[in-house]
């Protein structure tokens, strides 16, 4: 399809500039998913405006649709290329709801953000917490920035083992001192044979741990995700959410909320490398959850899901948002599942109990004839 300039207006032509500068950064933005961002930083940043850029190309179709439909077709081509990208933010699905059976397992996912409170409740959000749990009834249970005294009789990880329903579980703590700890937990309705932590790449409380589960007669292996995240102070979110100021301060500020985003992007490369790595030495079934606290256009994310499904793209509804306090449009929690796993259904449980909603799904194991 060619452009006859001279049937175009200066305003015309300038919009058309803007577009097709729109659609540059929607095509580099896709390369932010399979470039690793310690060759080129700078693409993660493209990645992580996936959203923005794809609205903007969303508005100059509408615009030319009412102008001149036929130049519509190139921010729909440009969005077209990247759909099975762009269906990993948001899709449609139809849920399938079965009985529980000998190859089904739900699994759930939550970052509980040391179950610090975050509104107004008579409940306590552990209180809370184990209420969601008991309606959810997962089978395997991933928590990050889990929270608990490790003495004594009324140690939080054993309330959830109990109240819950559990067999057992797997903490690791990140920190801990004579009486409280704090890091990662995997409980189980199963037995756990199996468990530990990835210790090449761990970065303080942001770790990757894993248990060997046996149901039945397979044996299933949980990984339990926690990326570094950004990092970034309040005075950061307060800059990001409402820049201004002197040029000299928002250029501070600027640079310094920059050298966050960078180390962070490097380092959830070199944590989703371990974890790559880590996965092809065992061939036992995986399913793997937790808090990337990376975006679906990231190269973190599509590497530790590559050969995996991705069970809200494969059964979610709607926009996936999984975290709340500064963008409200964040998706960073994830459940994948190996091949050898059918996905039934997905869910974001919209509860405010942290920072994050959990999030659950129910999986099947395919057996072989």
């Amino acid at each position: 399809m060619l452009i006859n300039k001279k049937n175009l207006g200066f305003f015309s032509k300038t919009v058309m500039l803007c577009n097709f500068l729109a659609i540059a950064g929607l095509l580099l933005s896709y390369s932010a998913s399979f470039i690793n961002p310690k060759s080129f930083w700078g693409i993660a940043f493209l990645g992580l405006g996936y959203l923005p850029i794809l609205l903007i190309n969303l508005g100059f179709i509408f615009y030319w649709i009412l102008r001149k439909p036929r130049f519509a077709l190139f921010s729909l081509i440009a969005i077209l290329i990247g759909w099975n990208l762009m269906t990993q933010h948001i899709t449609f699905s139809k849920q399938v709801d079965l009985a529980p059976s000998d190859t089904s397992l739900r699994v759930m996912s939550f970052n509980a953000h040391m179950f610090s409170p975050i509104k107004d409740s008579e409940k306590t959000p552990k209180q809370e917490f184990i209420e969601i749990v008991n309606e959810t009834k997962p089978d395997v249970l991933c928590v990050q920035e889990f929270y608990s005294t490790i003495k004594g009789n009324k140690r939080f990880s054993e309330t959830v083992k109990n109240e819950a329903n559990f067999d057992t579980y797997y903490f690791a703590p990140s920190r801990q001192n004579d009486y409280m700890a704090y890091g990662q937990a995997i409980f189980s309705k199963y037995p756990i044979i199996n468990s530990g932590l990835i210790k090449k790449n761990e970065y303080g409380i942001n770790r990757i741990i894993y248990a060997d589960i046996v149901k039945n007669e397979d044996t299933i292996r949980v990984y339990n995700v926690h990326l570094r995240s950004f990092g970034l102070q309040n005075e950061d979110k307060e800059f990001i959410q409402n820049p201004g100021g002197s040029s000299g301060e928002e250029e501070t500020a600027t640079r310094r909320v920059g050298r966050k985003l960078k180390w962070a992007f490097e380092q959830r490369s070199n944590q989703a490398e371990s974890l790559y790595e880590h996965m092809a030495e065992s061939n036992l079934p995986k399913i793997i959850m937790g808090d990337f606290n990376d975006t679906p256009m990231s190269y973190s994310v599509n590497l530790i899901g590559k050969d995996m499904k991705n069970a809200f793209q494969e059964k979610g509804n709607g926009w996936g948002v999984t975290h709340f306090e500064m963008l409200p449009i964040l998706q960073i929690d994830y459940i994948f599942a190996g091949k050898q796993f059918a996905v039934n259904n997905y869910h974001i449980i919209k509860k405010k109990l942290s920072d994050h909603y959990p999030i659950w799904a129910d999986l099947s194991m395919h057996k072989e004839n």
